[in-house]
């Protein structure tokens, strides 16, 4: 019995001449569950919103064709009644959490249809002790790990009675054991048979837990296939900008489903030569005097070096502390020379133009109205504007056709070149990148790993905090783990991927050729 289907649907925002999605025909089973996949932009969240009934009850747009969810059309049903069949779980859990305590974030659903006390404190066990959250009850939710934080928002959506759920990209935010975590519970609802829909970017991680592939392109269903048959369309997948394992494109040329044979090369690194930026770094909490930073670290001219670990093991402090942003709360000693210069006790405004800083929502930083004068703002603050300068920046961020375009207009990819054009526009070589590549989908982080690497060629230097193996692999040169405030390991990804207890999870493509098949622990 299908629970789920649409026939001849055609979703038209507000504004749009055309369609931004169409589908002839989706459907979930009774107990199946089904994987969406699709590079950013590709329709996939207008799919689960005409689903849940957010498009077009809270975000308006025109729905035409036949939609029914459990027999009810969502565009006719009030969303409260949607969320009594089918739950949704976002990929930003802070985007999703409410209250101060965790027991009171996982009530709040069951609090709102106005059931029984009784009632709603059963729920609220029962669905914390699926999750694994119910001895985080009486914790705050803002001191929550990720993963934690999403297991709660979960435990929270479980609470309402959901008959089916829609997770949409929910471990693209947090770090790899928060990760496990969250895989784990999908398992754990696959045995169940509940019924899933799932929008996520790790396909080879969830596909043990589908039924069902479903590929969006450009608004449109491009295929929708049983996962068995996944392999044959590696090549497809690949083209639509969906991250596809090494591993699958080998199956496909080899034409069985043997790995037996399979070998993965790792790209060739770039050894760095000269020191460009050598730091000790210590940070502390006025207040409580705990230590949240103690290490030191090395930059060479032209690297890119990852900075990887697991939540809150200090990566930002140590990137904020270095350029000088650290919150009034936190004190900090350091011992920072670049280029052989003592910046230790150098200003925001100095250390600004050796190092740039690109912070995770590079949105904020963004302050005039055209790509031009975005760019060249640094420079006249820093009293170094220079017109040829300025041109040869933009040319250099392929940003010079549309320098007079609004950049908050302009697509993710294109609105992280012109951020980053800007902390370099005044000479600084050394760029700090904050989780650039957090809930992006492989299309977006191939770009940026492709721009790293152009840029190292022109002299410039990175160190980048990101949870995303594979993009370290593929594009990094060096790789630091930090723990508690410390970095535990240093060196290229394919030696510090398999040291134990760092907190981090290999490409699955080395898994592969250690296991010798598809089955690897989560």
């Amino acid at each position: 019995m299908n629970i789920i289907e649409l026939k001849n649907v055609e979703v038209t925002y507000l504004g749009r001449a055309k369609p931004s999605l169409t589908v002839d025909e989706f459907y979930v089973e009774d107990g199946e569950s089904v994987l969406i996949v699709g590079k950013s932009g590709s329709g996939k969240s207008t799919l689960v919103n005409v689903i849940n009934g957010v498009i077009p009850n809270m975000i308006t747009a025109q729905v035409k064709g036949e939609v029914s969810v459990f027999g009810k059309d969502p565009r006719k049903t009030p969303i409260f009644e949607i969320a009594k069949m089918i739950g949704t779980v976002l990929q930003d859990p802070e985007m999703q959490v409410f209250n101060h305590k965790v027991i009171d974030e996982i009530a709040f659903g069951p609090e709102n249809l106005m059931l029984p006390p009784n009632e709603i404190m059963n729920r609220v066990v029962e669905s914390a002790k699926v999750t694994g959250v119910y001895d985080l009850l009486d914790r705050e939710t803002q001191t929550l790990s990720g993963g934690e934080l999403q297991r709660t928002v979960i435990a929270s959506v479980l609470a309402m009675g959901p008959k089916a759920l829609i997770l949409d990209e929910p471990t693209s935010n947090i770090d790899p054991e928060g990760t496990a975590q969250i895989f784990s519970l999908i398992k754990k609802f696959r045995e169940e048979r509940r019924s899933l829909i799932i929008v996520e970017h790790k396909l080879e991680r969830v596909l043990p837990y589908v039924d069902r592939v479903v590929l969006v392109d450009k608004g449109r269903i491009v295929f929708d296939i049983d996962k068995e048959e996944l392999v044959d369309k590696a090549d497809v997948l690949k083209e639509a900008g969906v991250e596809v394992p090494d591993y699958y494109l080998y199956l496909k040329k080899k034409g069985d489903k043997s790995l037996k044979d399979y070998v993965y090369t790792p790209p060739p690194r770039y050894k760095g030569d000269s020191v460009v930026l050598d730091a000790y770094v210590k940070v502390w909490d006025r207040k409580s005097g705990k230590v949240l930073v103690d290490t030191s670290l090395t930059l060479r001219k032209g690297e890119i070096v990852a900075l990887m670990g697991r939540n809150g093991a200090g990566k930002s402090t140590l990137l904020k502390a270095i350029m000088g942003i650290l919150d009034k709360k936190l004190n900090s000693q350091i011992k920072l020379i670049v280029n052989g210069k003592d910046l230790s006790k150098a200003s925001i405004m100095e250390r600004g133009a050796y190092i740039g800083y690109l912070p995770q929502n590079f949105d904020v930083m963004f302050v005039k109205r055209t790509v031009e004068s975005e760019v060249a703002f640094s420079m006249k603050n820093r009293g170094v504007y220079d017109k040829e300068r300025l041109d040869e920046v933009l040319k250099m961020f392929s940003l010079y056709d549309i320098r007079k375009d609004d950049p908050l207009l302009l697509s993710m990819g294109q609105r992280r070149r012109v951020a980053m054009a800007s902390v370099i526009s005044s000479g600084a070589k050394i760029l700090l990148m904050d989780e650039p590549t957090s809930g992006q989908d492989w299309y977006h982080r191939e770009m940026l790993g492709k721009e790293v690497q152009h840029l190292r060629s022109k002299g410039f230097t990175f160190l980048i905090v990101t949870h995303d193996s594979r993009f370290v692999d593929r594009f990094c040169d060096r790789v630091l783990v930090m723990d508690k405030g410390k970095i535990v390991a240093d060196g290229v990804p394919e030696e510090v991927f398999f040291k134990e207890g760092l907190g981090i999870y290999p490409p699955t493509e080395y898994l592969v050729m250690k296991y010798g098949s598809l089955e690897f622990p989560l």
